[in-house]
């Protein structure tokens, strides 16, 4: 495993963000070009229960009348989440590559399939995600194998030691955290300014000090350094400096390129949500150098465009029913976006 700050700079570098975000060290250049640079798999197939399966289970389980089950297929019964929604679309099964991505518009099981996933594996989460009590039991209907060279590698190792989660709704509270952080810090700043200057330029030394008991020291300290420094420095001292500002897809970019490191099984949850089309092509450049460079493995759940488009992704289209692959021009986002375009062409070629 190599040292995590020598690939996420080079990553930095290659998605060619600030200079000033990258503090790549000739230790940890060297160290990564010596490295072996291929693919892993991690999780080979997983496999989902059928209609059937789930229809079985549910009879014992509830010892329904079919009135009752019909009001089940019906998604009446919605505490009975995840069943019938991957089966609603027959997907059965999936085969992974070091870049697997789940396609479907809204509701059409994208994050069911990776929470069952996280579920099963036992992949430890952060965020709250869509759950009922009855999804360890459906997660007990599932199957799933890893790959013969990882688990040759790792014969003791449970999957989940090596794997995460990451949803849209940890960037966005990453970007919240380090925005409540800054104008807490702001906001004690205002306070203890008017402290600072008060002392530096009202305050006089305390007339007695006891060295007894330490009497007056600490002030005499804290006056002399207020007086002898500028207010910054002071509240600096105080407080820490304020982090860089950052827009909120860089916030979330920095924060996918802090959590992804150089391997291991990453499911995400439409992590493009907070980046405009630049920085989703800088993600997407991230995710495909990491699979194709540092050995990690990526299932990804996304409408993004740029994401759809990476080289050497395999796609499932969960629109269709049954789900089958796709090739990213092939899916009906991106035919709305070419028509748009299209339709719109003598204005691009006007600008030329």
């Amino acid at each position: 495993m190599l040292p995590n700050g020598g690939v996420c700079n080079l990553r930095w570098q290659a998605v060619g963000l600030r200079a000033s975000q990258c503090h790549e060290s000739a230790q940890s250049r060297a160290i990564f070009a010596a490295s072996k640079q291929t693919t892993m798999i991690y999780l080979e197939s997983f496999k989902f229960p059928t209609w059937e399966d789930e229809d079985q289970f549910l009879c014992s389980y509830y010892s329904t009348t079919n009135a009752q089950r019909e009001a089940y297929f019906h998604k009446e019964l919605s505490g009975n989440y995840p069943f019938g929604v991957l089966s609603d679309h027959s997907l059965k099964s999936l085969d992974f590559t070091p870049i697997t991505i789940l396609y479907g518009g809204n509701g059409s099981g994208k994050s069911t399939a990776l929470n069952v996933i996280s579920e099963v594996l036992g992949i430890k989460r952060n965020a709250a995600y869509n759950t009922t009590v009855m999804m360890e039991r459906y997660g007990k209907l599932c199957n799933f194998t890893v790959s013969p060279e990882w688990k040759a590698e790792h014969p003791a190792a449970q999957l989940s030691e090596f794997s995460k989660m990451i949803t849209s709704d940890d960037i966005f509270k990453n970007i919240l955290r380090s925005r409540d952080k800054n104008e807490i810090k702001t906001a004690k700043s205002r306070i203890l300014r008017d402290e600072i200057l008060d002392v530096k330029y009202h305050q006089d030394y305390p007339r007695h000090i006891n060295f007894a008991t330490n009497e007056g020291v600490e002030e005499i300290k804290k006056i002399g350094r207020y007086k002898k420094q500028s207010v910054v420095q002071s509240l600096s001292d105080e407080l820490g400096t304020l982090e860089q500002g950052y827009s909120n897809g860089e916030n979330g970019l920095r924060y996918l390129m802090t959590e992804i490191e150089e391997d291991g099984l990453y499911l995400l949850d439409e992590p493009e949500n907070s980046m405009s089309c630049k920085f989703q092509q800088s993600l997407a450049k991230v995710i495909h150098f990491s699979a194709m460079r540092c050995g990690a493995q990526f299932i990804i759940a996304t409408h993004s465009p740029f994401l759809l488009a990476m080289p050497d992704a395999k796609i499932y289209n969960l629109d269709a029913d049954p789900v089958n692959l796709a090739q990213w021009y092939e899916l009906e986002n991106m035919r709305i976006y070419f028509e748009l375009f299209h339709s719109s062409a003598d204005l691009f070629n006007a600008r030329k």
